[in-house]
């Protein structure tokens, strides 16, 4: 089956005189730099004038102002291939016309002149081939809008391979009408365009305006199952989409996303607990000062000095901060009959002198479990409002002496050198685990952090 028309044949056949005509001639190398440059110039111009005017008479159908729905457009497949087709023998010129030799023979800035023509031929055809396939996206998608509510919302007695077959049907019927209407290249252009409306449409429905009270129990179980079915079906046993592709765009977000909504409330808060303090372990420096500390384990027993700050952020109208530190064992999980302690408040200062000794009455093993943390928060002390977040950082247990260094002796933990942590502030305000704890309205775990962590995002 033809799927380009007779003038795309034409103008590539007129290269094709163009290019065999240089050939023939056997042009000195040397002197052939300036003509080759004229050639490409004219092959180039001919190339995009020949993608105007096939764009504009695209324009003209109305093709560009249909909404929907989808209907397969013959006059939009014709066009596309045809600047396909006339794109693949332009990508090829530097091939034709021996560019590595040329590489040697042309000055540095003829050379980048020559292949920076090219370059801007081929990206200017691909903008045009892209204007005209993008539009299958949009035109699809109250279909996919309406089968995607169909999968998320059908009953949790009906399997979720079931609740996918009329996305899939409506899918597999037009898509396989663009398969054999389109070049190859073209085609997987418009798959990768509909994977991306169809992700959508799912993440759409996954973050829809609904409270977590009125979804069905098994809601995002079920938009995960269809996920990976998702998947199989535009890989299609490798003849759709590669993996790459597919897991490049927005997929990671909503897979990630969909795993969250899958997560109980409290591992959630681990979880995010965690990302801070793979936060701190790559935070080098920042605007909201330090806090040094000392940490050690001894004797079934958690010592944990808090020493000094520097530079703590001026809170206060008086230019200072009346701070003081929350020392904290996380996760609650882990450490459920630790409270939290606080140093003394030290009034109008930024740079405190603490020199305070805090114990907590812990195993080694709660020390060294996954994700054992100390929570260090700097608050401004003030008497007649709510007290004021400065900063928070975090320590990580199994690093410290006594957990890290099991079996070796230490004499003096005074003598040990204080751990100096970078003060940070909470700046993702569109946080997906809090986005997700804070949907979850019943839940007064999810509730309380939420209202806690937003107390914390930095005001810039």
């Amino acid at each position: 089956m033809v799927k380009h028309s007779s003038s795309a044949v034409d103008t590539v056949a007129i290269f094709c005189q163009l290019r065999d005509f240089w050939r023939l001639l056997q042009w000195p190398k040397a002197h052939s730099v300036p003509l080759l440059g004229q050639l490409l110039d004219c092959v180039c111009s001919a190339a995009l004038l020949y993608a105007d005017i096939t764009y504009q008479a695209l324009m003209e159908t109305g093709y560009f102002d249909r909404l929907g729905p989808f209907k397969l457009c013959d006059e939009m497949c014709i066009a596309a291939n045809n600047l396909e087709y006339v794109y693949k023998f332009v990508s090829l010129l530097e091939n034709y016309f021996d560019f590595v030799t040329l590489e040697t023979i042309a000055s540095e800035q003829h050379f980048a002149a020559l292949t920076a023509q090219l370059d801007s031929t081929l990206s200017q055809f691909q903008v045009r081939v892209m204007d005209i396939l993008k539009r299958v996206g949009p035109q699809m998608q109250e279909a996919l809008r309406k089968a995607m509510f169909h999968v998320a919302w059908s009953p949790d007695t009906l399997p979720t391979p079931r609740a996918v077959e009329p996305l899939f049907d409506y899918l597999f019927h037009h898509l396989c009408q663009l398969n054999a209407a389109l070049l190859p290249q073209n085609f997987q252009k418009v798959l990768s365009e509909v994977w991306e409306y169809t992700l959508a449409e799912l993440n759409h429905q996954m973050d829809g305006t609904t409270s977590s009270e009125e979804m069905p129990a098994m809601f995002h179980e079920r938009l995960h199952a269809a996920l990976e079915l998702m998947v199989e079906f535009f890989h299609a046993e490798g003849q759709g989409l590669s993996t790459e592709v597919m897991q490049s765009g927005g997929y990671f977000q909503i897979e990630q996303r969909l795993q969250y909504h899958r997560t109980d409330t409290e591992m959630l808060i681990e979880m995010f607990y965690a990302q801070r303090l793979l936060e701190q372990l790559n935070t080098t420096s920042g605007p909201y000062g330090s806090l040094a500390v000392r940490a050690y384990f001894n004797h079934d027993s958690l010592c944990v000095e808090v020493l000094h700050a520097r530079d703590i952020i001026p809170l206060d109208p008086n230019g200072f901060s009346d701070p003081f530190v929350i020392i904290e064992l996380l996760p609650h999980r882990i450490f459920p009959h630790c409270n939290e302690q606080q140093t003394n408040v030290h009034k109008k200062t930024l740079h405190p002198i603490f020199d305070e000794c805090f114990e907590f009455s812990v195993t080694l093993e709660q020390c060294r479990a996954d994700g054992a943390m100390i929570a260090f928060t700097v608050m401004d002390h003030d008497v007649l409002t709510a007290n004021d977040f400065a900063g928070e950082a975090f320590l990580a247990l199994g690093t410290i002496p006594g957990v890290a260094d099991v079996g070796s002796c230490i004499d003096n933990f005074h003598g040990l050198k204080p751990v100096e942590l970078v003060l940070m502030q909470q700046h993702k305000k569109n946080h997906p685990i809090l986005q997700i704890l804070e949907s979850r309205s019943g839940d007064r775990q999810a509730t309380e952090f939420v209202k806690r962590q937003k107390q914390r995002f930095a005001n810039k």
